[in-house]
């Protein structure tokens, strides 16, 4: 089990695509760059995607938290859809630091967030699959996944603590976003849970 805080930050998949190397080369793509034909059943693509931290228990170690829009949805009951609250599905990787970089550890495919919650990450994964990922076959495959977000900051707030802990991350907003940039920042901090 692996619990502790977290912060992440939010981009936009058109403005800044995924990283490819952890989700495969439709990772990201809006629905009509992907060559499966979409249903009225299945889940919206998800428009954004986040990184961030996960500060952990003692002994635990240090690791990142990239949430992908997944590549394969499941497809959703139609009581499920709505304009407000439709869920949206992403893959999770959790990478630990080591001294020649980070190497994922832990996968959880199809993590559902809530639609209804806006820009603040909520995120669940009751059974997750146990089918590992041909990418990070070396990695361990959640069953349960809980993020909540218990707080978010905004503009000037979320800029400094990009700063602090993310400048990276900060670039990428100014690279994209120009003069606004501040507007579209968003760091999400809560807790997380996870069970292999």
């Amino acid at each position: 089990m692996l619990s502790g805080f977290v912060h992440l930050w939010l981009f936009d998949v058109a403005a800044v695509p995924p990283p490819k190397e952890l989700g495969g080369k439709n990772c990201g793509a809006p629905p009509e760059a992907t060559t499966c034909e979409r249903h009225s059943h299945d889940a919206p693509a998800a428009t954004t995607w986040f990184q961030g931290h996960i500060l952990a228990g003692s002994g635990q170690g240090q690791y990142t938290l990239t949430g992908v829009p997944a590549l394969h949805p499941p497809p959703i009951h139609g009581c499920m859809i709505s304009d407000h609250d439709t869920p949206t599905y992403y893959d999770i990787y959790i990478s630990e630091y080591h001294a020649d970089g980070p190497v994922v550890k832990y996968c959880a495919i199809n993590v559902e967030r809530s639609g209804g919650s806006g820009d603040a990450v909520e995120l669940r994964l009751e059974d997750g699959s146990q089918v590992p990922v041909e990418r990070h076959s070396g990695a361990h495959m959640a069953r349960q996944l809980k993020l909540s977000t218990t707080k978010m900051v905004t503009g000037e707030r979320a800029r400094s603590h990009l700063e602090k802990y993310a400048p990276d991350a900060l670039s990428v907003y100014a690279d994209t976003a120009g003069n606004g940039g501040d507007d579209m920042m968003v760091v999400c901090l809560g807790v997380v849970s996870l069970k292999v």
